[in-house]
């Protein structure tokens, strides 16, 4: 869900956008910091002032994405947008300048919809539900110039 987003804003958008799934980062960052603290890290070393973080947990009470707000907070991003879902007073809502919560007790529907607002949020975001997949002209990525 957030690599599809972050694909979606660098390349439809125009915007930065980067997740926190690859494999080595993890491990690496676990391993030295904590699973607890790993994300945190990893804010602190990608982010900077004024960046954005999208928080997504279901239960809203994961650790390792409760301390990235709060790395977040601490390097004064401009905003701190969380997605949960399950318990109304899960500790992730209270992080968030924008909390958008699911009230659903079902994994799968929180996560799905989870992914159909983050979408519709990059849909916002373009301006149109409906956008090329490809710039205009190109028919593959090989076709793009080479510098």
């Amino acid at each position: 869900m957030a690599s599809h987003v972050a694909v979606d804003l660098t390349k439809n958008a125009g915007i930065r956008a980067i997740n926190f799934n690859e494999a080595d980062l993890i491990t690496c960052f676990a391993n030295d910091y904590g699973f607890e603290q790993w994300m945190a890290r990893a804010v602190e070393q990608y982010g900077d002032a004024g960046d954005v973080l999208i928080a997504i947990s279901s239960s809203g009470k994961s650790l390792n994405i409760l301390n990235a707000c709060e790395a977040a907070r601490r390097m004064t991003f401009a905003s701190v947008i969380t997605l949960s879902g399950l318990s109304p007073d899960n500790p992730l809502r209270r992080l968030g300048d924008e909390n958008f919560w699911v009230d659903s007790r079902a994994y799968n529907l929180v996560e799905l919809t989870h992914q159909f607002w983050l979408l519709a949020l990059v849909d916002l975001i373009i301006g149109r539900a409906e956008y090329p997949a490809r710039p205009e002209g190109l028919t593959s990525c090989s076709d793009r110039p080479t510098p």
